[in-house]
């Protein structure tokens, strides 16, 4: 046999997922990979807002809890999110709030500015009850329309906060369910 050391050498097979998961079939149980770690999803809520929906899967690592969103408007987006105290945005957002009834237009959180894009009254469906949540969210991206923060107002000083990033389909691998 002759060795060449500028022969082609046969492409290798792509992966694939043998049970065809995606990540918008993501049920509690379900473990899956995802930035070097193997995250199980504990949740799966939804937030209606007037007809368009929002999934939300909670996911852990050991004490690590993330929000993985799924939204589709003109396509599929994908967020993956973390709550934070109301105290880590700069200024005295519910003393704002209280004042104004609307957070400011720009926020400052750990040195990243972010800038307002939208506001919405949805309904939050904790577990996919039907019964929701009334709610408003105010959502916010930084200058490179990659990091995001929301500030969710569920009743007269009742707050949250989170900060995230906008995330590919890609970045998540190896989604089974498992074993019963």
């Amino acid at each position: 046999m002759n060795w060449n050391p500028f022969k082609k050498k046969e492409p290798e097979p792509e992966a694939h997922d043998p049970l065809g998961l995606t990540l918008s079939d993501l049920k509690p149980g379900y473990v899956l990979d995802y930035d070097l770690k193997t995250w199980q999803v504990v949740a799966h809520h939804y937030y209606d807002y007037d007809g368009d929906r929002v999934d939300e899967w909670e996911i852990t690592c050991g004490d690590d809890v993330a929000y993985l969103e799924r939204a589709e408007d003109d396509g599929i987006t994908w967020g993956l999110t973390r709550k934070i105290p109301l105290s880590s945005i700069g200024g005295n957002i519910r003393d704002h709030m209280r004042h104004n009834d609307d957070p400011p237009d720009e926020v400052i959180c750990n040195g990243v500015i972010y800038h307002g894009e939208s506001s919405a009254v949805g309904q939050y469906h904790k577990n996919g009850d039907q019964a929701g949540r009334e709610f408003i969210v105010w959502q916010y991206l930084d200058d490179s329309e990659k990091r995001t923060l929301s500030l969710e107002q569920w009743d007269e000083d009742d707050y949250d906060a989170s900060v995230g990033e906008i995330v590919e389909e890609y970045q998540f691998t190896d989604i089974l369910p498992v074993a019963s």
